[in-house]
């Protein structure tokens, strides 16, 4: 079995290509650089290889396969290639391909197709010449007529000028190897096999034929069904190009090449076959199924620019199972359905019901083209009826944002009657629109015809912020169409089943009068959850959901609380199912997911922690004044050197004895607020803390207001919320469930009988987990007269003057049930003691390597250390100086802090039900 299982394993050709890419690229003698070639060829054919001495003087031999001969510049190209073919006249050796090689060229010919110019002159050269000296004298007697012949007989052609040129028509040279990789597999064969793995290479590699990218793509697409393994290529000198397919029976439509490269592309078509197999499911829709991946790799910029997200297949089937398995009406015969961001056609594709009719729009041409070719050699879809608006002749897309929805509707009226079809059936509209935010650079959006124009009467229900979300721009015109085809047939009952991110269905706050109009109009039926990076080729982890709606307008209003089957744990392998199983197998299959899984209520009745907190936030970034700009004062608290100062916000102010920090804490004077959080200056505790669970890791703890996000610990009542608050982030970083991305952290329901210990496991925790420090903003800075600030720890446990000694540390004694939270505190404490009695010795140290330090580096005086310092400080000076007594202390802190968080985190979820 482990023979087996070894012989069946890929072998990978990294190294080996990579040296094949050095040979090509450097301009030595071939012989300087000859032991570059041999490995790929070793590691190919193993004891066949041949080189030199073993084989008659050949650079390499194959023995019955391959003859190489290698060149220094690729101006001996032709003497090489004649060279090669006299090994066989002169020893004998037999091989059915030649290769050449030298500095940026490459070219391979099969022996079978060679011009009868260069058979016949090669034949009847003089036997006893040397390969050499023949190959120089054929090269001498063959005209350029004929030179060219045998260049155009090349099976596969590379030269420097391709690799030397950037512009449309230069090639990779990485792209390159791997295609000479896959011909040396398959030296047997005439024709290179497109497969499943190799056909977004294969795209790569026709980038090349084309002016721009998408050209590529389009032409890939326009051929794939007719590129069989008998194609032709039927060529126009002006670059048109139609693939002649299934011994002539099919032909593709006119792919347009740039004029230079039709017989490199001709060749490059009749070289390689698309490989499908229909016992086993494998057809030319697998191909278009993946057309996200080929935009995402090919053309990056328009994926981004357009917001698209393609649909999975397996997904866009997934989601089709649930609508029409938990959907109480008939899909299939009594609605229109309707994709008006059809993308790579992937969910309207995926439906393999007996649909009476589908509809599919895009605003980009070049995408619409694509599904309409998919349709088109589809017999599903062409025995069911589809309809592309616009038509793809010409050649424009139809946008869904910029037309109210009596137009809109009229517009698709007028092509369905063309075709004999009227919209007295309710739409199912069926989406994946797109996720962009348009409130952002619009010359990037311009430039790959991405910039959606919205109508007016969208933006009058979703509001100016909100309609910048296209997602939500798209439900806006969603919701007006459907009004109008009930309007104007009063007993439809239009559908929405649709792909969005869950921010509008909680709903956050930029979507709650949107939601409010949407409420009115439609009933939520049923939904589901998956996780976006999951299914989709994007960045990023959040939780996308599926939904179906259907309309039923209430004029009194309606509330709809979503309830989604929580299945952000599947992963795309438990979707590769038999889909074309009878229902009740594909049923009985599928519902097990449902039923494993949790249903999520999409709503904000769990509060929001900001609010349990009870203070505002405060932070000191502000714009400078108009009399700061016109004057040439110096204004703003940062210290004088700080390269900050250049900034077109500025922070504090510039004379003033209260100091906050910036995020890498930098200390800043900031003006004193008549606020009961500055009461004591910088004997408080401050948090820098986010409200959204997206933001959870950019928590801190500092003695002094941050710039931004700020709230303050200043009594026991206080510490009490904002520690919570605080710990929550911290215990929560990358261990909260997808589906609670897009929510704001919401207060723990502690229980009465774990209050107390679990405020002394969160004092603990933050006692270990400050980044409080102890420094001084010195005097005459950033103005002359600026008083000297000195700035102390007030997480200090063995300073008595200490926030932590005089409001919090009894409270450790009486709150903690059972000492956990009590020997992380004790450990603590015991290091500032070691600290103080072996090192500071009651003293401060002077000039300790921390003056690089942001709270030190923009001041003259010495850096320093005191016996209250802060964690972070004493813990860096150890570790600098090597210190192990103090780094033990430390790991010991660390262990016990861990028990903590951990001791926190089941108390949370465990035992408050956080996430229930």
């Amino acid at each position: 079995m482990a023979k087996q299982k070894q012989k069946h394993r890929q072998i990978v050709y990294a190294d080996e290509l990579q040296q094949l890419r050095n040979y090509l690229q450097s301009d030595d003698n071939e012989d300087a650089k000859r032991h570059m070639l041999f490995p790929l060829f070793q590691k190919l054919f193993k004891e066949k290889f041949k080189s030199e001495s073993n084989a008659e003087g050949a650079d390499v031999y194959v023995e019955g396969k391959l003859i190489i001969e290698s060149k220094t510049d690729y101006a001996q190209w032709l003497g090489g290639f004649y060279q090669a073919l006299h090994y066989q006249k002169r020893f004998g050796l037999a091989y059915n391909t030649v290769i050449v090689i030298a500095h940026k060229f490459i070219a391979i010919w099969k022996v079978n197709k060679l011009p009868e110019y260069a058979v016949i002159l090669s034949h009847t050269t003089d036997s006893y010449l040397a390969p050499s000296v023949a190959g120089k004298e054929n090269a001498r007697k063959t005209s350029k007529a004929n030179r060219d012949v045998i260049k155009d007989a090349a099976f596969y052609w590379l030269e420097p000028k391709q690799l030397d040129d950037d512009s449309s028509g230069g090639k990779s040279i990485t792209i390159e190897s791997y295609e000479i990789l896959k011909i040396l597999n398959n030296l047997d064969s005439d024709r290179l096999q497109i497969s499943t793995h190799s056909f977004i290479d294969t795209i790569e590699s026709m980038k090349a034929f084309f002016a721009q990218p998408i050209d590529a793509v389009h032409a890939f697409y326009t051929i794939v069904a007719f590129w069989d393994i008998t194609s032709t290529a039927a060529t126009k000198d002006s670059g048109e190009v139609q693939v002649v397919g299934f011994k002539g029976h099919h032909i593709s439509e006119v792919v347009k090449v740039l004029p230079q490269h039709v017989k490199e592309f001709k060749k490059f078509v009749e070289n390689h076959y698309v490989f499908t197999n229909e016992g086993s499911g494998l057809t030319v829709d697998y191909y278009f199924s993946r057309f996200d991946e080929v935009m995402a790799k090919l053309d990056p910029e328009y994926v981004k620019q357009h917001g698209i997200f393609f649909t999975d297949s397996n997904l866009s089937r997934f989601a089709l199972w649930f609508a029409k398995y938990h959907f109480p009406d008939n899909i299939n015969d009594n609605y229109i359905v309707f994709d008006p961001a059809g993308g790579s056609g992937n969910l309207v594709s995926s439906w393999r019901g007996k649909l009476k009719h589908k509809i599919i729009s895009e605003l980009q041409p070049d995408l619409l083209q694509t599904i309409e070719r998919r349709m088109k050699v589809d017999p599903w879809h062409i025995e069911t009826g589809f309809t592309i608006i616009p038509k793809t002749t010409e050649n424009k897309g139809l946008n869904f944002l910029d037309k109210n929805a009596a137009e809109y509707l009229s517009e698709l009226q007028a092509e369905l009657q063309l075709k004999n079809i009227q919209l007295n059936k309710p739409l199912a509209f069926l989406l994946n629109p797109p996720y962009k935010n348009t409130d952002e650079n619009q010359k990037a959006r311009e430039d790959k015809e991405a910039n959606y124009v919205i109508d007016e009467s969208i933006l009058q229900i979703t509001g100016e912020d909100a309609g910048k979300e296209r997602y939500l721009a798209f439900l806006g015109q969603i919701l007006n169409i459907c009004a109008e085809q009930v309007r104007l047939f009063p007993e439809v009952r239009p559908v929405v089943m649709i792909f969005t991110p869950t921010s509008w269905l909680i709903p956050r706050p930029t979507y709650k009068p949107f939601r409010e109009q949407w409420d009115n109009h439609f009933n939520f039926h049923s939904g589901f959850l998956i996780t976006s990076n999951e299914f989709f080729e994007l960045k990023g982890t959040w939780p996308l959901a599926f939904t179906i709606w259907s309309y039923n307008y209430n004029s009194d209003g309606n509330k709809n609380i979503p309830a989604l089957h929580d299945l952000t744990g599947l992963r795309k392998h438990q979707l590769r199912v038999g889909w074309n199983l009878d229902d009740a197998e594909l049923n009985f299959q599928l519902n097990d997911l449902l039923t494993d899984a949790k249903l999520v209520k999409l709503d904000n009745s769990k509060g929001y922690i900001k609010a349990w907190v009870n203070q505002s936030m405060y932070d000191f970034k502000r714009d400078p004044t108009k009399t700061e700009l016109e004057s040439t004062k110096i204004f703003g608290g940062l210290p004088l050197k700080d390269e900050r100062r250049t900034n077109k916000k500025t922070y504090g102010i510039s004379n003033s004895t209260c100091i906050g920090f910036m995020d890498d804490i930098t200390p800043v004077r900031i003006k004193l607020q008549n606020d009961k959080r500055f009461v004591f200056k910088n004997n408080v505790i401050w948090f820098r803390i986010d409200t959204g669970f997206l933001d959870v890791n950019k928590s801190k703890c500092l003695n002094g207001a941050p710039d931004q996000k700020g709230y303050c610990a200043y009594d026991l009542p206080s510490s009490k919320t904002t520690f919570t608050w605080f710990v929550l982030t911290k215990i929560l970083n990358g261990r909260y469930p997808i589906w609670a991305n897009q929510y704001d952290i919401w207060p723990p329901n502690i229980k009465p009988e774990s209050e107390n210990y679990w405020y002394a496991l969160c004092f603990a925790f933050v006692l270990a987990e400050n980044r409080c420090v102890v420094t001084k903003f010195e005097k005459d800075n950033p103005i002359p007269d600026a008083p000297e600030v000195y700035v102390d720890n007030p997480l200090c446990p063995t300073n008595k003057e200490s926030f932590w000694h005089t409001t919090l540390a009894d409270t450790i004694n009486s709150l903690d049930k059972n000492n956990t939270a009590r020997l992380l505190t004790e450990n603590i404490k015991e290091l500032y003691r070691y600290w103080n009695l072996n090192y500071c010795k009651g003293q401060g140290l002077e000039n300790v390597g921390l003056n690089n330090e942001p709270y030190f580096k923009y001041f003259s005086y010495p850096d320093f250390l005191t016996p209250y310092s802060g964690l972070i400080q004493i813990k860096k000076y150890a570790e600098q100086e090597g210190l192990h007594d103090l780094l033990t202390r430390f790991d010991e802190i660390s262990k016990n802090t861990k028990k903590v968080k951990d001791e926190l985190y089941r108390l949370l979820v465990n035992e408050f039900k956080y996430f229930e």
